[in-house]
């Protein structure tokens, strides 16, 4: 008996000792996710490019918009049934597998950029990552401040063409400088962000200047950027992804 209960007492030492060499990571990627939004790119476009460089499936859930107006019954439908709740009533929202739900298009990002291994090799180089993304907010925010879009009211065409040519030529080429000068301090090899590994500040700046939710503004992007070879190294990189190059070519086309 004592021989038996020793033997016992061993296997479960065992089993204890070895559980936490177990690799979890399969069981955490295989995580079912969906993420709700719009039929556009806009606010989601970033969080779905990070789940092509991770070649995760996903539920990728639209509300149809009807044409020539910006309804969308189903999305409506959902806010009203409290649904959307998590996000204030609005998206895009990320649901994940049934344990809870991440609202606000950044927070979903970090999330996911977290799940997938996108944030660095330690907490100094998350943070880098991390700043990097911030910085590319700003350059957005700061053209959205500027006005020139068409969801701007309060200005003429002449004004908006005006604020436009601003932009495009003085503002947004000077604070892609800033951001050059940035990366090229934490950066480890010419086409990563931080250190030498894609992370979600390479996705960031691909988003930016790549990517952009009006195609009217991508040529205009890409001359402003013309004397920041390090982001643009970075950006080709990531649009040479095959994951990448692939979610682009598949995606629905929308109009932003």
């Amino acid at each position: 008996r004592r021989s038996i209960i020793f033997i016992m007492i061993f296997f479960v030492s065992f089993l204890l000792a070895i559980f936490p060499l177990f690799d979890c990571s399969s069981a955490l990627a295989a995580q079912q996710l969906e993420l709700k939004y719009f039929d556009l790119r806009g606010a989601a476009e970033t969080a779905r490019i990070i789940l092509a460089v991770a070649g995760a499936d996903y539920k990728d859930t639209r509300y149809k918009i009807e044409p020539g107006t910006f309804n969308a019954p189903e999305f409506t439908a959902e806010k009203e049934s409290e649904l959307l709740n998590a996000n204030l009533g609005r998206v895009p929202l990320l649901i994940v597998d049934g344990e809870g739900l991440i609202g606000q298009s950044k927070s979903i990002e970090r999330f996911l950029a977290r799940k997938f291994d996108l944030m660095g090799n330690n907490e100094v180089e998350a943070a880098q990552i991390d700043c990097i993304s911030e910085h590319c907010r700003d350059v957005k925010d700061a053209a959205m401040r500027k006005g020139f879009s068409m969801f701007t009211k309060d200005k003429t065409d002449e004004e908006k063409a005006a604020a436009r040519k601003e932009w495009f030529e003085d503002e947004m080429p000077a604070m892609l400088k800033k951001i050059e000068k940035a990366v090229e301090l934490s950066s480890g090899e010419k086409g990563y962000a931080v250190g030498m590994a894609t992370s979600y500040a390479d996705i960031a700046l691909f988003s930016l200047l790549k990517d952009c939710t009006l195609q009217s503004d991508q040529k205009d992007t890409l001359k402003a950027a013309e004397e920041c070879v390090s982001l643009l190294a970075i950006s080709d990189r990531i649009a040479n992804d095959e994951g990448v190059s692939k979610w682009i070519n598949e995606r629905p086309v929308t109009n932003f």
